[in-house]
């Protein structure tokens, strides 16, 4: 649980840790995105003109950050994520990493933890809504 609020855009991943994940992924910890999440509640997008600006964190490595106490993802450079991010953004990486540009890195980053898929992540929503417990055990 966060400490207050907090945004992120739909695509960025939370870190799930419980028995469920465990018996779906045969981990305890995965990586969910946020829009995958919305059954839970207390999670919500966000309604109407909103203003807001994104900080994204980028290490040698995908890494597990702390944000306003929950645990999330740092920037996962694979290709979906870079091609999302804006010009500005996206020059700044690629000169700090140029292996990143047009794809010449000869493998995707590995992950800091499993990446659930859009539908896996649902189901294990919809299984902590089911069970009533919490996403962090």
């Amino acid at each position: 649980m966060p400490s207050e609020d907090l945004l992120v855009s739909p695509q960025h991943r939370i870190l799930v840790r419980s028995n469920i994940a465990q018996k779906m992924f045969g981990t305890d910890e995965v990586l969910v995105a946020a829009k995958q999440l919305l059954q839970i509640q207390g999670i919500d997008t966000v309604e109407g003109d909103v203003a807001v600006e994104y900080f994204h964190f980028l290490f040698d490595q995908h890494e597990i950050v702390l944000s306003n106490g929950a645990e999330t993802e740092s920037l996962y450079t694979g290709p979906e994520a870079l091609r999302a991010l804006g010009p500005e953004a996206s020059e700044e990486i690629f000169t700090l990493f140029p292996e990143l540009r047009n794809g010449t890195a000869t493998e995707l980053p590995v992950a800091a933890r499993h990446l659930a898929t859009g539908r896996m992540g649902r189901k294990l929503a919809v299984r902590h809504v089911q069970n009533g417990r919490a996403l962090v055990q």
